[in-house]
C-alpha cells in the first residue's frame, strides 16, 4: 500500500513537472526573433508656428521613402541606420494655399530640397540623432523616441535656422505677412517646427 502511494505521488509530480516545462516553452520568445520597421506604416507630422501667441499650424508628409533599414535584435534598434527621403511636394496641411506657399516660397527658396533626407543613429536608451539634410546642409537632429504597441513614436523639434533657412522663413513671412499678424499686429514666423514620426515593428 506505501509503495503505491509512493508510485503515485512521483507521477503526479512528473506531470506537474511537464506542465510547467511545457507551459514556460510556450511562453518564452524564441531567441532567434529579429526586428525591422515596417516601412509601410511610417507617419511623419509637424506642427510650425505664428503670431508672437505661438499659435500653432499642423501639417504631415504624405509620402516618405525608406531607403535602408535593417534586421535588429531589439525592438529599438530597428531604427538605427535606417535612411530615408521625403518629397516636400507630399506636404499637405489641409489648405491648398498654404500648401502651396509652403512647397514654392519656402521649400522653393532653398538649395536642392526637392527632397528632405535623414539617417538615424539611436543614442542611450530613448534617445538618438538624426542626420538630417535640407537647403544643401546636413545638421544633427537630436530626438527622442518611446517604443509601444510594437511602434516606435519619435519626436523631435528642429530650428530651421540651424539649415541656413532665414531666406525660407522671411520669404514665408512675406508672402503671409497679414496671416501671422497676432492680436498685437505683429507679423512673426517661428523657425521652431516641432516634429513627431511613428512607425509599426513586424517581427521577422
Amino acid at each position: 500500500m506505501r509503495i503505491a502511494t509512493i508510485g503515485l505521488t512521483i507521477a503526479a509530480l512528473s506531470l506537474f513537472s511537464c506542465g510547467q516545462t511545457k507551459e514556460a516553452e510556450t511562453t518564452t520568445t524564441p531567441e532567434d526573433t529579429m526586428y525591422q520597421i515596417d516601412t509601410e506604416t511610417v507617419s511623419l507630422k509637424w506642427v510650425a508656428y505664428k503670431t508672437t501667441d505661438k499659435v500653432g499650424v499642423g501639417g504631415e508628409f504624405g509620402k516618405i521613402n525608406v531607403n535602408e533599414y535593417q534586421l535588429s535584435e531589439s525592438k529599438d534598434g530597428a531604427l538605427d541606420g535606417v535612411s530615408f527621403s521625403v518629397p516636400v511636394s507630399s506636404l499637405f496641411t489641409g489648405n491648398k494655399d498654404r500648401d502651396w506657399k509652403l512647397v514654392n516660397l519656402f521649400f522653393g527658396v532653398m538649395d536642392n530640397t526637392e527632397f528632405i533626407k535623414g539617417t538615424f543613429h539611436q543614442g542611450e536608451e530613448g534617445t538618438g540623432n538624426l542626420d538630417l539634410e535640407m537647403n544643401g546642409t546636413s545638421t544633427k537632429l537630436p530626438y527622442e523616441y518611446t517604443v509601444a504597441n510594437d511602434s516606435i513614436f519619435i519626436s523631435a523639434t528642429m530650428d530651421v535656422l540651424n539649415w541656413n533657412g532665414q531666406e525660407a522663413m522671411d520669404s514665408l513671412n512675406v508672402a503671409c505677412y497679414d496671416l501671422h499678424k497676432g492680436k498685437d499686429g505683429v507679423s512673426k514666423t517661428w523657425s521652431e517646427v516641432d516634429i513627431k514620426a511613428s512607425v509599426a515593428i513586424a517581427r521577422k
